[in-house]
């Protein structure tokens, strides 16, 4: 068993107990509510409505558009981890697999995928420098009230965009990998299909 696996096992071993704890947390907490039959019955009436709603609201980030820098910048963030998802699945598979050809078994090494996923998180990089900036610019230290953040506790924020923002060099580390990998096996022309971007 190479060192590269033991160490892959035991950070697994470390995260699952925390997601597992975070999981437990929110299943407690959404679980405190009081039931709502009426909500349920007004939603099931109007399904096609409701689901239509809930995509243009959550996935279209509708309400957060109007506010256009840190709407964009807050869709590019969110839409980083839906679409990164899939690298992460795709590193585990490598790991556990030892293949570094390894690839998704419907989409193979898609181009769109790869495409996807190196745009989005370079728009998500950009995303937490919009942040940053956003929060460096509305201190509460200097503007007081005026400050949208007044009141906020900035230091968890820092610290979730310093999160975010680790999510997305450990991928850039990770493309950089298959990319050395890549320039032994793969053919004459066949980059661009693999790292378009």
């Amino acid at each position: 068993m190479s060192a590269v696996l033991i160490l892959g096992i035991v950070m697994t071993a470390i995260a699952l107990p925390i997601a597992g704890k975070r999981v437990w947390f929110l299943f407690r907490l959404i679980s405190g509510g009081q039931p709502a039959p009426d909500r349920i019955q007004g939603v099931t009436g109007r399904i096609g409505r409701a689901v239509k709603t809930e995509l243009v609201e959550v996935f279209g980030q509708r309400k957060l558009l109007k506010w256009t820098v840190p709407g964009t910048a807050h869709f590019f963030v969110m839409w980083a981890f839906f679409i990164l998802a899939t690298v992460y699945v795709e590193a585990y598979a490598v790991l556990f697999s030892r293949n570094p050809e390894w690839s998704w078994f419907v989409f193979g090494n898609w181009a769109l995928l790869g495409f996807l996923q190196d745009f989005i998180a370079v728009m998500c990089l950009l995303g937490l420098v919009v942040f940053w900036a956003i929060r460096l610019r509305n201190q509460p230290q200097q503007m007081g009230r005026k400050s949208r953040f007044f009141g906020s506790h900035l230091g968890p924020a820092y610290f979730t965009l310093f999160m975010i923002f680790n999510v997305i060099w450990t991928m850039l580390m990770y493309r950089g990998a298959q990319y050395t990998v890549a320039e032994y096996t793969l053919q004459e022309g066949e980059y661009i299909q693999t790292f378009p971007f």
